[in-house]
């Protein structure tokens, strides 16, 4: 079932879902060998893979009960993308990642952001914790993650494009965010 996600606007920042006219944007971001630098894909070759990605990867997170994700743009163009990639039905806890073009980089915009898919998250998703991770030397990561209120949970080996590297990972409860102790 396909689950819809409200628009929002952030100042001259827009999130809407992302659709399969993107895959051009799409591709200017994933072409960037420093900006898939600490991801577990990338950079593409060609924008075919972008729209394959698309289809095949985003389109089909409703089958797994996640929403399709969000673009990020700013005026008409997409400039980044931020999604709960995977789902814990056991514990109702959704992962979040996120990618943002290199000229955007710097400007506070990943972390509006991640506030903002945190609270559709909890107030509209309903889930119960979420979790951010970064690769141990993505420190700029690791910055907006932090400012965005999560607290170190837990590392693990991710499997990277070439091998193997440590993955820190940080969670959000609901109880947190609502005010809890």
């Amino acid at each position: 079932m396909k689950i819809n996600l409200p628009n929002i606007k952030l100042g001259s920042i827009n999130l809407r879902e992302i659709n399969e006219a993107d895959y051009m944007d799409y591709y200017l971001i994933g072409k960037d060998a420093i900006t898939t630098k600490y991801l577990n894909w990338g950079p593409f070759k060609r924008p075919d893979e972008a729209l394959w990605t698309i289809r095949n990867i985003f389109n089909q997170r409703p089958l797994d009960g996640l929403p399709i994700g969000y673009a990020i743009c700013i005026r008409n163009e997409m400039i980044g993308i931020i999604d709960f990639h995977t789902l814990d039905k056991r514990t109702n806890t959704a992962e979040v990642g996120y990618i943002l073009k290199r000229e955007y980089w710097g400007q506070g915009i990943m972390k509006k952001c991640l506030r903002a898919i945190i609270d559709v998250g909890f107030r509209y998703l309903f889930y119960d914790k979420i979790v951010a991770g970064h690769t141990v030397n993505n420190i700029a990561s690791k910055n907006v993650i932090l400012a965005c209120g999560f607290k170190y949970e837990y590392e693990k080996m991710v499997q990277m494009k070439n091998g193997y590297d440590l993955g820190l990972y940080y969670a959000y409860y609901k109880y947190e965010y609502f005010g809890g102790k």
